[in-house]
């Protein structure tokens, strides 16, 4: 394989991971750990082939799960903030109009802002970041992501 082919795979494996905004703009939806689905996909067949595709690709299939783990935290967060938030609204502040319970709806209203900013701001980092990775792969460099759990070594 030639030095051209080794950094289209490598920026491959980093671009891949975000084939999870054309399905949303084509109204597909977004499936589930696709962020990590592609790039590993990559990984997995070329990192036999070269040690820098097996270096960025597992540097970008540990920032995805990083990711995707971050995600599914925001997510409960923003589950578990609804439901406290119902709980406080029709249950205790509509039955005894107590204003305290009131505070802690509204609290809980913005707590549940919060998480969803939480969750734009984690996808806007995971574009902003997957292309500085492919902008620093195209120059020649290594690229580390910040925030990244190594779990594969």
């Amino acid at each position: 394989m030639d030095a051209e082919q080794e950094r289209n795979w490598v920026i491959a494996c980093h671009l891949s991971s975000l084939a999870w905004i054309p399905l949303i703009l084509l109204g597909i939806g977004a499936i589930p750990c696709v962020n990590v689905i592609a790039p590993a996909v990559i990984w997995c067949l070329k990192k036999d082939e070269s040690k820098l595709i097996d270096a960025h690709g597992r540097e970008s299939v540990n920032f995805q799960i990083s990711m995707t783990i971050y995600g599914i935290a925001a997510g409960i967060l923003l589950v578990i903030l609804s439901f406290i938030g119902v709980i406080f609204i029709l249950g205790i502040g509509v039955i005894e109009n107590n204003p305290f319970t009131a505070f802690f709806a509204v609290m809980t209203g913005f707590g549940f802002l919060v998480a969803m900013l939480l969750l734009v701001a984690i996808a806007i980092f995971q574009i902003a970041v997957v292309i500085l990775a492919a902008t620093k792969v195209k120059e020649g460099q290594m690229y580390r992501y910040p925030f990244n759990l190594r779990l594969l070594k």
